[in-house]
């Protein structure tokens, strides 16, 4: 048995999973010999990942099929999680949008609070009960750079990735003495699809790309490898750079500089 299945196990919920990030992080939780429990709203893509998993690791993996912005996502999940010990969970469903707050459709802006936020909280708020009555577990928030400033073209989507993270900073605390470990994971540009969903065109970085982007690979491995020794994880040098600029410069620069940047990288622009 792995360190990781010994400490988290012996199942893992992992939410987001059916792309990037999200299904890196359920491959390498099996890998290590932890059950997991797939949730997002592609069904197709969450059973092919699940029947790899199952092929590649020979633990178990459930298909939870859920649109996590629904009013009623524990309900929905029961029949998944309610008969299982979970030691470990994994927010990783989220996504952004680009463009002026006014200008995009207000539903949007209310789903990306439902998702990033308010889904994270049900969530952990059901699964950790159990992990601080045995006293070990930990709890992943997928964060972002962008919760670390303000900036325009992401105002909803900047604050949605501070909540998580400050959420996780202070339930940490929290959870310490309960033996579960909660960690703020804090990545920057990443080789998935969440540009394209967000609207901006990551193309346009041209050949600083492979010092910007990392894989998702990259990102899983640092989290897994970090997890019950720092709370906050931020990926790769520039990401460190970039947050500490943001945390030095006064806020209202620091916001004027994030905000530049990414409207560079507005897509049609």
């Amino acid at each position: 048995m792995s360190k990781l299945a010994e400490r988290y196990g012996p199942w893992a919920v992992v939410t987001g999973a059916s792309a990037g990030i999200g299904a890196e992080f359920a491959l390498r939780v099996a890998e290590r010999g932890i059950n997991v429990v797939l949730v997002a709203r592609r069904r197709n893509r969450l059973e092919e990942l699940a029947s790899a998993i199952e092929d590649m690791y020979r633990v178990e993996a459930r298909v939870a099929p859920a649109d996590l912005t629904s009013r009623d996502v524990i309900e929905v999940l029961q029949p998944a999680i309610g008969d299982i010990e979970i030691g470990l969970l994994i927010n990783c469903a989220g996504f952004g949008s680009s463009g002026p707050f006014l200008d995009i459709d207000r539903s949007i802006q209310e789903s990306m609070i439902n998702l990033n936020c308010r889904a994270p909280l049900l969530l952990t708020h059901e699964i950790v009960q159990g992990m601080r009555e045995r006293g070990r577990g930990g709890v992943i928030f997928v964060s972002s750079v962008n919760g670390f400033c303000a900036a325009r073209g992401m105002a909803n989507y900047n604050a949605t990735k501070a909540y998580d993270l400050l959420f996780a900073e202070g339930l940490a605390e929290e959870l310490r003495p309960y033996g579960v470990d909660v960690q703020a994971l804090c990545p920057g540009a990443t080789m998935t699809e969440f540009h394209q969903v967000a609207g901006l065109d990551m193309g346009k970085v041209g050949p600083l790309a492979p010092l910007i982007y990392v894989s998702a690979a990259s990102v899983v491995a640092t989290s897994l490898r970090t997890l019950g020794r720092r709370v906050t994880v931020v990926p790769g040098v520039l990401n460190k750079l970039m947050v500490l600029t943001m945390r030095l410069a006064p806020r209202r620069v620091s916001t004027w500089i994030f905000g530049s940047l990414l409207s560079r990288f507005a897509a049609g622009d």
